[in-house]
């Protein structure tokens, strides 16, 4: 259900012609830290002063009535008058020392809630109200810069009034994750899986009222940027945007979860799952939503137009955000039988090599396309093993900005993008090094071609090294600037099937109403020397061996040198993980050669009919670079999962409706039916 709007419900305005203020760039190379919910973001930016034209929109004096006297939101400090601009440089905010772990609430043990508490003879606060926290280091809790009351409570042994509630952060605090656009904010949320209380019961806060400095106007929305913020609602006329940020209406359409497997890892701060996700229009405030279904339905429909690489990334995702908001406009205006659903399980494969990723994919079923990669031998074998898929020999830039396509559009896709640079074992720059490091840059682009309604990306887990810090929020960035949720966790291979401790990082997206995928559940042990009851013994040297016949693909044992090396257990996982070189120390357990290039495959959990074209080095390259299918085949049933419930919710809120009389003159005005929450899709 719906929760009430923050903004007064006879608030009128224009929600077509946003307000934009100088201050909404995406300079998301300059922006600062955000580490968990302790770093505080800086506000010392110098303003310019601006002129905003008047179109005649009430200002956003949100009033809260009280027995004694209203309280306004604009009023910037308890029991100050209303200010004019203030000065153009701010006060520089302190950081907090990081804190690894201290309890979020008070036990409720003698206390007393009140249903309201008095901070000055004319200022109250209320359960449902947004207020601003000051900073205050030596708090021994961590908070953020704005908290949405839920209850308050006296605790009545030493007299001390608290506020409860959800935490509320800039977006410019997670360092570039998020398009730095002013007054826009997300929640922060943690949830214990240890735990069986909500995420909501479990992510709330309690502060002590006098860190509240002030209300602010608070709405919850997952319509696209600028709509639904202060530019639409209230009149900035004259002001700069210090006073904006200090007294204008607040924006949420994301939220920051933190997911954890149990108790001691939230003690210490080791979140298992990240994610950045859009609001659902079940959580947004009443009147300020747009249904999930029509959001992404829009996103297939917007022109794949890749002439926007030649501009900024800021321009681009302007670009795409409008244009998506076009659609929008006009879906709200189609006929029955223009709004058809997705239901085809497409897939693109882009920088595909060998066709690990495909391989999974297909087994899950998904219908492979397309798929791009620049290397002639791995194309050659992705011709050979998909011989039904359309593939591209060129590099992804060539792809992007020359090919032009009419399936573009997929359901879902995948980037494994060129990980050399990002990777712990990467410490010379190689001569291919800026060719590689550009290939990072162009997630953004492959969404706006493809228009998936759920994007992969794997890439090594080196990537979220302290030293590869913004490269890796500008991963998170390119789908967020897309209006992409998007989620992240490092995998243990060896716990999906596959013979070696290998770890990868996996990102889920998913577009503007569409929900996330769940990460597949382990099925096996981490390793032999570690069995998990319930779960499947670890694939072993031996186990992943025992399949191979003489006569089998890219098997010739007879033409590698002998050797002379220590022989080992086979029953074990691979000693080291499968590189583009065969991994170090990686010898056959006889010690008496090297491995071939199929029981390279095999480690890799390639199936044996998976024939490979190329030399020793090329193949044992390419079986290096795949992601092993014993992985992919379950990240891919998991998302198909989600597909096959989604499109189940859609026919479900489908009106029963009277197609019988093909009649082109009926219509259905979609705008109203959004309003009264109903959506309809022609499923013939």
């Amino acid at each position: 259900m719906r929760r009430p709007s923050s903004v007064a419900p006879d608030r009128t305005g224009t929600h077509h012609q946003p307000i934009m203020i100088d201050d909404d760039d995406d300079d998301y190379m300059n922006t600062n830290m955000y580490n968990m919910i302790t770093i505080d973001d800086k506000e010392g930016n110098p303003y310019d002063t601006i002129t905003i034209e008047d179109d005649n929109i009430d200002d956003d004096d949100v009033e809260f009535i009280s027995e004694r006297t209203p309280v306004t939101d604009n009023d910037a400090r308890w029991g100050a008058p209303q200010s004019s601009s203030p000065a153009s440089t701010p006060k520089r905010r302190p950081k907090r020392p990081f804190v690894v772990y201290e309890p979020r609430t008070k036990p409720i043990v003698n206390t007393a809630f009140l249903e309201a508490h008095w901070v000055s003879d004319k200022h109250c606060v209320v359960p449902g109200l947004t207020v601003e926290l000051r900073i205050d280091p030596s708090a021994p809790f961590k908070c953020g810069d704005f908290l949405r009351i839920e209850s308050i409570f006296e605790d009545l042994d030493t007299k001390n009034v608290y506020l409860r509630g959800i935490l509320f952060r800039r977006a410019r605090t997670l360092e570039g994750m998020l398009p730095k656009k002013l007054n826009e904010v997300y929640q922060v949320l943690q949830h214990n899986l240890g735990d069986s209380r909500p995420i909501h019961t479990q992510s709330l806060h309690d502060v002590p009222v006098n860190l509240a400095t002030g209300i602010r106007g608070l709405r919850h929305t997952n319509a696209l940027f600028p709509q639904n913020s202060f530019r639409t609602f209230e009149d900035m006329t004259g002001r700069n945007p210090a006073f904006a940020q200090a007294n204008a209406g607040l924006t949420c359409r994301w939220k920051r979860v933190f997911q954890y497997t149990n108790a001691t890892d939230l003690m210490t701060g080791y979140p298992h799952v990240q994610s950045l996700e859009r609001l659902t229009d079940a959580e947004c405030d009443e009147g300020l939503a747009i249904p999930d279904f029509m959001l992404r339905r829009a996103v297939s429909e917007v022109d794949s137009d890749l002439s926007v690489v030649d501009l900024t990334a800021e321009e681009a995702a302007s670009k795409d955000a409008k244009g998506l908001a076009d659609i929008l406009g006009q879906m709200g205006k189609m006929r029955i039988s223009d709004l058809r659903a997705d239901s085809a399980f497409t897939f693109a494969d882009f920088f595909c090599g060998a066709g690990g990723v495909s391989v999974g994919a297909k087994m899950s079923g998904f219908k492979i396309l397309y798929a791009v990669d620049h290397d002639k031998d791995a194309c050659s074998t992705y011709r050979l093993n998909f011989p039904g898929t359309q593939v591209f020999e060129e590099s992804i830039h060539d792809n992007l900005t020359c090919r032009k396509q009419n399936n573009a559009h997929v359901r879902c896709c995948h980037m494994s993008t060129v990980c050399k640079t990002v990777s712990t074992a990467y410490t010379v720059r190689g001569k291919n090094h800026d060719a590689n490091e550009a290939t990072l840059f162009c997630i953004s682009d492959i969404l706006r071609k493809a228009t998936p309604m759920v994007a992969t990306l794997e890439q090594t887990f080196g990537a979220l090294n302290k030293g590869k810090k913004q490269i890796f929020n500008d991963f998170v960035w390119q789908f967020t600037s897309m209006n992409y949720s998007v989620k992240w966790a490092v995998h243990t291979l060896s716990e999906y099937g596959v013979p070696q401790a290998r770890k990868r990082l996996i990102m889920l997206g998913a577009c503007p109403g569409h929900p996330l995928p769940d990460f597949p559940l382990p099925t096996h042990s981490p390793s032999p020397a570690n069995p998990v009851v319930g779960l499947r013994p670890s694939v072993t040297i031996a186990d992943a061996l025992q399949p191979i016949r003489h006569n089998t693909p890219n098997h010739n044992p007879g033409n590698l040198d002998p050797k002379d090396f220590l022989p080992y257990s086979p029953h074990q996982l691979v000693r080291g993980c499968i590189t583009t070189s065969g991994g170090l120390n990686n010898w056959h357990y006889s010690g008496k050669r090297h491995y071939t290039e199929r029981e390279f495959a095999c480690f890799q959990t390639f199936p044996l009919d998976h024939v490979f074209i190329g030399n020793r080095t090329s193949v044992v390259q390419q079986i290096g670079n795949a992601v092993p299918p014993a992985f992919s085949s379950k990240l891919y049933a998991s998302i198909r999962k989600c597909f096959e419930e989604v499109d189940e919710e859609d026919r479900e809120r489908v009106a029963p409706i009277d197609l019988t009389h093909d009649d082109d003159d009926v219509d259905v005005d979609i705008e109203q039916m959004m309003k009264d929450e109903r959506v309809v899709m022609d499923l013939t």
